[in-house]
């Protein structure tokens, strides 16, 4: 007889056990509750134990009566029931062994149930992780494109102060700040606004254009106008030296400048200096004969005096001699230390003038130099010279407008 113990959850999980293991014939000796062994067992549910047991010869002799056996010994049991005292302890050891194994493999599989939720625990925390880390890079993407919006504004202001302490128009510089962002959609720095602007700043103020000889022979005939103190003068004899000593021409002076104080008398110096001749007039009518008299002249320069836009008596007399002069051409020249004001005022008395170039004086004086493009812009006039001094014939040069443009910006 073979004699099994088996332990479950409850009752039908033991007798489970007894029928996978011995049959449905397998014979119930006794049914118990037990505890599980350890100081945490008695926290924990009962399980159920069952001793069950089986004839050897179940199965093959199923219809012979058993045989005893001559080396088994009966003795008389309690309760009145007989056993065999070796096979018990046999069958005991072999309990005791399938107890181990049990334990062995309900140990194995509290570990695999223990892996597996520690896995799910982990995927659960990853997913977790994953979540935090995609949240947190949206949200840092925000703050980058708000960082980024921010910095583009505050490079914009920036360069929008640059312009008007150069004292640039307002209007000229929210055309350029328009033009400026179509050219250039996303910048990187303040040095990609600079770069943007130079390129339109040089198309504004154009390429330079000096005095243009006729071709007929005759004498080009260039007249000089401008406000009382801009420097006509000084301007008209380093012209006068550049093209008397550099570019061998001949060339005249014609001076109606006789209400300044000694004004006929400077230009007759730098004349001397220059040898080149001089003729002095009063009135607009003598000036068609002064210029007939040097019609053996390449040059014919001609000083005015500085006239006061507001006043219209002298401003009307202007007006007449530049029309008896009929000059081939005629240079405005304005002091770059003149405020954006009295610009306006003076352009706006000279539009009588149907065509002329623009001349500066005293860069060297002015701290910006932003009267040049905002006159250059709005007048739609070509420039020609500046100059930066005293000296005659040096301090002069055609107008250049990459360095004008450095100045503006306040770049090297």
């Amino acid at each position: 007889m073979r004699i099994r113990r088996y332990t479950g959850k409850d009752a039908q999980e033991a007798m489970l056990k007894v029928k996978m293991d011995l049959g449905s014939e397998a014979v119930i000796l006794s049914t118990r509750k037990i505890k599980k062994k350890g100081i945490f067992g008695f926290l924990k549910k009962p399980l159920t134990e069952v001793l069950a047991a089986i004839d050897d010869d179940y199965g093959n002799k199923k219809n012979d009566k058993p045989a005893p056996s001559a080396k088994i010994r009966k003795t008389a049991g309690f309760y009145g029931q007989e056993s065999t005292v070796d096979s018990v302890r046999e069958e005991n050891d072999r309990v005791s062994l399938l107890e181990s194994k049990l334990k062995q493999m309900e140990s194995m599989l509290n570990k695999i149930y223990t892996d597996v939720v520690k896995e799910k625990t982990q995927e659960q925390k990853e997913k977790r992780e994953a979540h935090g880390a995609a949240d947190t890079i949206r949200s840092e993407a925000v703050k980058v494109q708000q960082t980024v919006s921010q910095t583009g504004t505050d490079m914009y202001k920036s360069f929008e102060r640059v312009l008007a302490e150069s004292e640039i128009e307002p209007v000229i510089i929210d055309r350029m700040l328009e033009k400026i962002k179509q050219l250039v959609k996303n910048p990187g720095s303040i040095n990609d606004l600079f770069g943007a602007a130079r390129k339109i700043l040089v198309n504004i103020l154009g390429e330079p254009q000096t005095i243009s000889f006729r071709e007929d022979g005759k004498p080009t005939v260039v007249i000089f106008l401008g406000p009382t103190g801009v420097g006509k003068t000084t301007t008209l004899a380093k012209i006068a030296a550049d093209y008397s000593l550099n570019h061998e021409k001949k060339i005249g002076f014609i001076t109606a400048d006789t209400y300044r104080i000694a004004a006929v008398e400077q230009l007759k110096t730098y004349a001397e200096i220059l040898n080149i001749p001089i003729s002095v007039i009063y009135t607009p009518e003598e000036i068609k004969e002064a210029i007939l008299n040097y019609s053996d002249k390449d040059l014919i320069l001609v000083d005015t005096a500085g006239r006061s836009h507001k006043n219209a008596e002298q401003f009307a007399e202007l007006k007449m001699l530049v029309a008896s002069a009929q000059a081939d051409e005629v240079f405005l020249v304005l002091s770059c230390n003149l405020g954006r004001t009295a610009c306006k005022e003076i352009i706006s008395h000279y539009g009588f003038l149907k065509n002329y170039k623009l001349l500066f004086t005293k860069l060297d004086e002015a701290p910006v130099p932003g009267i040049i493009l905002n006159i250059r812009y709005a007048t739609g006039k070509r420039l020609s010279y500046t100059t930066a001094g005293q000296c005659v014939p040096d301090d002069i040069e055609v107008a250049n407008v990459e360095n004008i443009v450095k100045s503006i910006l306040r770049t090297s």
